[in-house]
């Protein structure tokens, strides 16, 4: 045993009371030392026994390294933990959100397609309802023949138009009875007139042979001395009972001192629903 001390530790001598203190005043350990050496007569000096003091410390140091190291992994594979569990849950709202989100994409392009043909199909039977029934006119003003008192109308050019009625030598035919709404303007204008004269604007309805006053207008007193230009407009409008076929016209006293502002003059009617 001391032999494995000796290669283990470096000596340690020890002296007798002659050397330093009485032996009474030596410290313990040197007592338990001289207990444990041979015979007195031997001058050797004896090797301390085995104190184990400083590799237990040294021992001691590594198991308290070792146990912090230990808490220190436990700790942070915790925090790995956490932060693993915080992604994969975040990752699953955002899958979740995801899916949700493709399925209302889905839901809403079931429900515009189950929706939109049926409003097609209801746009356009309305709109063709619409055309089959609708009757109307907007006649603008043109040269005048001043033979006849009957005014003709441009019926396609500018904004005149005709649908589902007939234009025809200055009168519209209606295809259908029912209450239509009338209306004409005409605009006189000239540089002569006397005192008493008199301008007279009607609209009547031909119906077979007769012929029916629908609106009329008379005017008088437009004419002025000292002044080089006049001019007088009449305006006609009136919701009239139309049967099939009937031919609505309109009738001036002087034609020839009509405007030539096509805008200035214009007939027409529609169907009201």
């Amino acid at each position: 045993m001391s032999n494995n001390r000796r290669h283990l530790y470096p000596p340690v001598f020890t002296v007798n009371t002659s050397g330093g203190f009485p032996q009474h005043h030596q410290p313990h350990h040197q007592q338990e030392a001289q207990q444990c050496t041979p015979a007195a007569g031997r001058l050797e000096p004896v090797l301390v026994p085995c104190w184990t003091f400083p590799p237990a410390q040294v021992q001691a140091k590594r198991r308290s390294c070792r146990g912090m190291t230990s808490a220190g992994g436990t700790l942070l594979v915790m925090v790995f933990l956490v932060v693993f569990a915080a992604l994969g849950l975040g990752a699953y709202q955002i899958w979740k959100l995801q899916r949700e989100l493709v399925q209302m994409k889905q839901e809403m392009h079931i429900q515009s397609e189950s929706r939109v043909p049926q409003g097609l199909v209801g746009t356009q039977s309305e709109d063709n309802s619409k055309t089959k029934h609708t009757q109307a006119a907007h006649l603008i003003g043109k040269i005048q023949n001043k033979a006849s008192k009957t005014l003709n109308w441009e019926p396609r050019h500018s904004r005149a138009f005709t649908e589902g009625v007939v234009y025809h030598n200055g009168g519209l035919q209606v295809n259908e009875s029912g209450l239509y709404f009338i209306y004409s303007r005409v605009e006189f204008l000239s540089n002569v007139c006397q005192a008493r004269d008199s301008l007279l604007h009607t609209v009547y309805v031909r119906r077979s042979r007769h012929v029916l006053t629908l609106m009329s207008d008379h005017k008088e007193g437009f004419c002025k001395e000292g002044v080089d230009m006049w001019t007088a407009g009449s305006n006609l409008g009136s919701i009239q009972q139309l049967r099939q076929a009937d031919w609505v016209l309109v009738n001036v006293s002087r034609p020839a001192m009509l405007s030539t502002d096509h805008h200035s003059n214009y007939f027409g009617l529609f169907k009201l629903p």
